[in-house]
């Protein structure tokens, strides 16, 4: 079937609604933090604590590349298939996470609400539709979604950390002050196993692409 849609027109749109919704997401939040008492920078760095702000950024700096610059040593970084991927496993997670887990918690409205649906629904859907259709998939390896758990696993060591020394924790399943540490040890464990679950999906769905294009 002829692909309808360009891939240079799906990354502008992924790359500016998430560059959109997480200047949306800071102009909301950082005043409200400002107002509880803390400095510019204590409300920029808590900002910094959520899977979802960094993993969105990281998405927007893909695509801002691969679109801007892509023959830039950052856009052939991002064009590699196993980087590509990594990058549709992490925001799929983040979609997954938050529609199944934390969507209750957060009835958002407004601009609020547009920034949070932006972050955590339409960026996912648009980036793995991306993926799927036009993403070089070739030499993904299933050894390779091991290395892919090195940034949910450095991100929960630094959540652990600066939750140790604020008191504060960026998610209710990872709120020792709550849960303690048994209990958030095996929520994290529960994630990252569905994280490879995903991912292991994934290097199936390549291997699968890559075998219909043989076949044509």
């Amino acid at each position: 079937m002829k692909k309808t849609i360009e891939p240079q027109l799906l990354l502008l749109l992924i790359a500016l609604v998430a560059w959109c919704a997480i200047a949306a997401q800071f102009s909301i939040s950082i005043p409200a933090l400002v107002g509880n008492g803390m400095t510019y920078g204590e409300a920029v760095w808590r900002m910094f604590g959520f899977l979802t702000i960094l993993t969105n950024l990281l998405l927007a700096v893909c695509c801002t590349s691969l679109l801007l610059m892509p023959d830039s040593a950052l856009g052939r970084y991002f064009s590699r298939p196993g980087v590509l991927a990594a990058q549709a496993l992490y925001i799929i997670f983040v979609g997954l996470g938050y529609n199944l887990l934390l969507r209750n918690h957060a009835p958002f409205t407004g601009l609020h609400r547009l920034a949070d649906e932006g972050l955590h629904t339409v960026v996912p859907l648009l980036f793995t539709l991306y993926w799927l259709l036009f993403a070089v998939k070739n030499g993904l390896q299933a050894k390779d979604s091991l290395l892919w758990l090195i940034y949910p696993l450095a991100y929960f060591l630094m959540a652990m950390v600066r939750g140790s020394l604020s008191g504060f924790y960026p998610y209710p399943f990872l709120n020792v002050t709550v849960l303690g540490y048994p209990r958030v040890m095996a929520n994290a464990v529960m994630l990252l196993v569905g994280l490879f679950l995903i991912a292991q999906g994934l290097i199936k769905i390549a291997r699968y692409k890559r075998q219909g294009l043989a076949i044509e």
